[in-house]
């Protein structure tokens, strides 16, 4: 859950630095790849919609079926295998305008950003749209999403589009 909660702070704000471009709204497919510090790999496959400055909606298929949305402040993740919904409240906001402002080029198509004591990696494509991000999360993961059939969208997605289903019989914990 850690994991989760940390991918959704960090893609929690898109603005920019320099040779980066970064969308106000942006949707994508993505492959998670979480390792462990005993080298245990864990695939999580779905689809991204965000809309500036911090509404998102991950949409995860593979290996389980759940729904995560935040608004910046409050996470909801719907579990449709366990048929429960969670309710967090974000502590700690997360400053990626900071985070990018700290990036610098490294080479070719990478740029490395250290904040709050953290590093990340970030990748880009060739038209500059953020392509990969890596970071090591709180548990020691490090943490990998690579986008595909990366769309920056001109419209952004309506707020209802970026809300999570949640069916009216599942469990719900938290508020």
């Amino acid at each position: 859950m850690k994991t989760i909660l940390g991918t959704i702070l960090i893609l929690s704000v898109w603005l920019g630095a320099e040779g980066i471009r970064i969308p106000q709204a942006f949707s994508a497919d993505f492959l998670q790849k979480v390792t462990n510090p005993q080298k245990k790999v864990i695939l999580y496959k779905g689809a991204l919609t965000m809309k500036a400055p911090a509404t998102l909606k991950w949409v995860y298929r593979e290996p389980t079926k759940k729904e995560v949305c935040s608004d910046g402040k409050r996470v909801v993740v719907v579990d449709h295998d366990l048929e429960q919904v969670n309710y967090y409240r974000m502590d700690k906001q997360f400053d990626l305008p900071a985070v990018l402002r700290s990036a610098r080029h490294h080479r070719e198509n990478l740029y490395v950003a250290k904040y709050g004591g953290r590093n990340y990696t970030i990748a880009v494509d060739p038209q500059g749209r953020v392509s990969q991000i890596a970071y090591r999360d709180d548990m020691d993961n490090v943490v990998n999403i690579h986008f595909k059939r990366i769309r920056y969208l001109k419209t952004p997605p309506s707020a209802q589009s970026l809300r999570c289903r949640i069916p009216k019989s599942y469990d719900r914990i938290g508020g």
